[in-house]
């Protein structure tokens, strides 16, 4: 009966409920990720032909599925877990959405993964990167974006390449996050991957209540005193501003700020002069559509639509949605027992999920196929800078100029 109430496979529209913070510090985000997927929607529902190989704009509606129309509804979880169970509930027994999608956080996206799994309606995830979510034995669970753990190695091969092709000396590292579930998940996947490197922790993980600190100048400090050459910070906007603002103060800076992304890639931050020269880890980057053509057209399309480009958060919604739509159009049905064996059978080329790699399913849900390069952010623009081979000429700026030559 559960499973039934999740999906039909006779039904005139296929939904999708999108549970994301809607309100709260991450609001602007939550309307970036409701304003690309509405182009995708569009995209999906009225035909966009010229965005080949993307899934489902080659008719209107769904192809595969006789032209059957999608739908989106939206639910702000407020950042609270106890609110995204709630809503995830709602939607499924209430709206009888067929997947939920969402929802950034990992606290969150854990519970509404659990409402997934107790009532057999996939979930796929496409927004949240921690490493844990898919080591839960869930079998309606799926995660697309590369996970904390795949970030830290790309990160850190970046550091090795650096010492190899720049003679950068980068030995020691230090790893501060907020205590959150999205910290602590980013630190310990970041701990794991220094550990198995050549590089050594210059002390121990520094910790902080993202939803009290004011300033880290103290923690900056210890950094300083240990001789990192490497700060990995996990934070949320807010606390990041904070971080480089007191950095300044400080008059330090690294060799290296190397981040898993996330805060630092948000536009809003991008925005603040201190951002200039952080490194991260990421899926986007500005001049990627050099690189990658298709990526530049669904990015000028959904501009063109929706009045919103992508971004190093918008783009995992956009991929978020164009998986769900892959597997739909693919499926025997629109069932939930079927959706879920598209999904496990899935092996999508890249663009057709949305993204710049293919999307493949392993056996716990994950996207083994994920992969995340490294920007640096420079006047607003994040430019990739590795893979070295995929870096346009000029775009990396090293050594970092200290505060004083900005």
């Amino acid at each position: 009966m559960a499973g039934c109430l999740g999906g039909s496979d006779s039904s005139d529209t296929f939904t999708l409920g999108a549970i994301h913070p809607l309100s709260g510090d991450a609001a602007e985000m939550g309307s970036r990720f409701q304003d690309v997927v509405s182009a995708g929607v569009q995209a999906v529902n009225e035909g966009a032909s010229d965005l080949e190989p993307l899934a489902g704009a080659d008719g209107e509606g769904l192809p595969g599925q006789d032209g059957t129309e999608v739908e989106v509804l939206w639910a702000d979880h407020q950042g609270s877990s106890d609110v995204a169970r709630s809503e995830a509930e709602s939607m499924v027994l209430d709206d009888g959405v067929d997947v939920l999608l969402g929802s950034y956080y990992s606290g969150t996206t854990e519970v509404v993964s659990q409402v997934a799994q107790r009532e057999g309606v996939p979930h796929v995830c496409g927004t949240a990167i921690g490493e844990g979510l898919t080591e839960r034995d869930l079998d309606w669970f799926w995660q697309v974006p590369p996970h904390t753990g795949v970030k830290g190695e790309s990160m850190f091969e970046f550091a090795d390449g650096m010492n190899e092709q720049h003679d950068a000396g980068l030995e020691t590292v230090s790893i501060i996050h907020q205590d959150g579930t999205f910290g602590t998940e980013v630190a310990n996947s970041m701990q794991r991957v220094v550990e198995e490197s050549d590089f050594e922790l210059a002390l121990d993980t520094i910790s902080y209540s993202a939803q009290s600190v004011n300033s880290l100048s103290t923690e900056i400090r210890n950094i300083e005193q240990a001789g990192a050459d490497i700060i990995v910070h996990a934070a949320n906007v807010r606390d990041a501003v904070i971080m480089l603002e007191d950095m300044q103060t400080e008059d330090y800076y690294p060799e290296l700020m190397l981040t898993p992304g996330s805060a630092y890639l948000d536009p809003s931050l991008l925005e603040e002069s201190v951002s200039d020269y952080v490194f991260s880890g990421s899926d986007f980057a500005h001049d990627m559509f050099e690189v990658h053509p298709p990526m530049g057209a669904y990015n000028s399309y959904s501009e063109e639509e929706s009045g919103t480009p992508f971004d190093g958060s918008s783009i995992y919604a956009w991929g978020e949605f164009f998986t769900a739509i892959a597997a739909a159009d693919r499926a025997e049905s629109l069932s939930s027992d079927d959706l879920r064996a598209s999904l496990n059978s899935m092996s999508a080329e890249p663009y057709v999920a949305g993204l710049p790699y293919p999307v493949e399913f392993d056996d716990t849900g994950y996207n083994q196929e994920a992969f995340s390069f490294v920007v640096q952010s420079e006047d607003s623009q994040l430019e990739t800078v590795w893979p070295f081979d995929q870096a346009q000429d000029g775009a990396m700026t090293y050594p970092v100029p200290s505060w004083d030559e900005r």
